[in-house]
This record gives C-alpha cells, structure tokens and sequence, in this order.
C-alpha cells in the first residue's frame, strides 16, 4: 500500500483500528437516540451486515487496484446491491 515505507502502513491501520473502535462504541449511542431497544440477535444481524459490507468494499477496491476493474465493478454492484438491500431489511427488523 505505501512502498517502501516503514512508518505510514502501521499507522494507516491504528488510525482504521480507532476509527472502527469509534463506530462500534458510537451503535448504543445512535440506538439510543432513535429508542431502538437492540438486543442479541439484533446486534447479530447488524454485525453480520457491517461485517459483510466491509468485505465487499475491501474485495471491490482489492481487485480494482490489482488492476481487475471489471471483476471490480462487478463484485462491487452483485454483492454491493445484495447487502445494501439486507440493510434495508435489518433497517426494517430494527424499527419494528
């Protein structure tokens, strides 16, 4: 990611740590908020769908820049729109 440096990918990944540490920590606060009562099973869908979000973006961005644009695009816009729609129905299971 960074060539032939010693110092900025460590740091590039404590500075994603914190900023991952900062999201999950924030989720009480946010359902708080909206009176969202979470208990187990919502947080396991919530982690499910975060979790596999950030797979598909990671994989997406991955095949891109090892210069597989289109297998990019595509896993990006398949598994992309199929957890954007299971954020929806977690969305959904969480209001009611």
């Amino acid at each position: 990611m960074f060539p032939y440096s010693t110092m900025l990918e460590p740091l590039f990944w404590i500075i994603m740590g914190f900023l991952y540490t900062i999201f999950v920590i924030s989720i009480k606060y946010w359902a708080e908020d909206f009176n969202f009562k979470l208990n187990w099973w919502n947080w396991i869908l919530f982690s499910i769908w975060f979790i596999g979000l950030n797979i598909v973006i990671a994989g997406g961005f991955t095949l891109i820049g090892e210069n597989e644009t289109r297998a990019g695009l595509y896993f990006l816009g398949v598994f992309g729109t199929i957890f954007v729609l299971f954020g929806a129905g977690v969305w959904k299971l969480l209001r009611l």
